[in-house]
């Protein structure tokens, strides 16, 4: 694959993963230009030392902030760049003023892949209406639900992780029209040598759901800022 190819797939990856969700292609790339447009600003502000650790994550036009930067001022001008977006309705700063710490990075990304690993095998949530952001231990929850049933689970699978300090679920529920039809992929089947079909071989390298935690992390509410409520 040369490299003009792998850059395509990278910045196409925002939209590919909209595909797959209950969005339509059209909000799908209204979101991910304004993140796209969010992190320029970021970087233009103060490059990599002040805003390189932080995530953008933009779903119906409200925006998460998560990640860490080195001051209280970064953090309040973080949220400022932010609101310079005009598609922008909601802004949930959850930015924390802290330094890096690999110990406690490794975690994070492991709760992340239980978190993901959770709701993809529960086949009453659509995995891919999520996105998932963990900091220190806590689980910032985006996206769009298609039930009140569907959003509490979402929580509740994360809650239960082990190393979960809380879950902050910034989900709604879906208000723009019916959501697109599913499309499904049909893949070749596994044929051995002697032309029979057999199932696949999922365990090779598959990541597995750790047991669950003794006690179910606290789901506490959020509180995101409208533009009209930002100064």
């Amino acid at each position: 694959m040369n490299a003009r190819v792998l850059a395509c797939l990278i910045l196409a990856a925002p939209l590919l993963g909209g595909c797959l969700s209950d969005r339509t292609f059209g909000e799908s790339l209204d979101d991910s230009s304004a993140a796209t447009e969010i992190k320029t600003r970021l970087f233009g502000a103060g490059a990599f030392s002040r805003f390189g650790e932080v995530d953008v994550a933009v779903v119906d036009r409200f925006v998460l902030l998560s990640g860490r930067v080195p001051s209280e001022a970064d953090r309040k001008d973080a949220e400022r760049i932010a609101w310079q977006v005009s598609s922008v309705d909601e802004v949930a700063n959850e930015l924390q003023v802290d330094s890096y710490n690999l110990g406690r990075d490794l975690n994070d990304t492991w709760i992340t892949e239980q978190v993901r690993l959770r709701l993809l095998a529960d086949n009453s949530i659509k995995g891919t209406n999520f996105n998932i952001q963990v900091h220190n231990g806590v689980v910032y929850l985006l996206g769009l639900a298609r039930s009140d049933e569907e959003l509490r689970m979402a929580a509740e699978h994360a809650s239960l992780v082990k190393g979960v300090a809380k879950v902050v679920s910034y989900v709604k529920m879906r208000e723009r029209g019916s959501p697109p039809p599913e499309i499904s992929v049909a893949t070749a089947p596994n044929v051995n040598e002697q032309g029979q079909t057999v199932p696949p071989d999922n365990t090779a390298g598959a990541i597995r759901i750790a047991p669950p935690a003794s006690a179910p992390a606290p789901i506490v509410p959020s509180q995101p800022t409208t533009r009209g409520q930002y100064t």
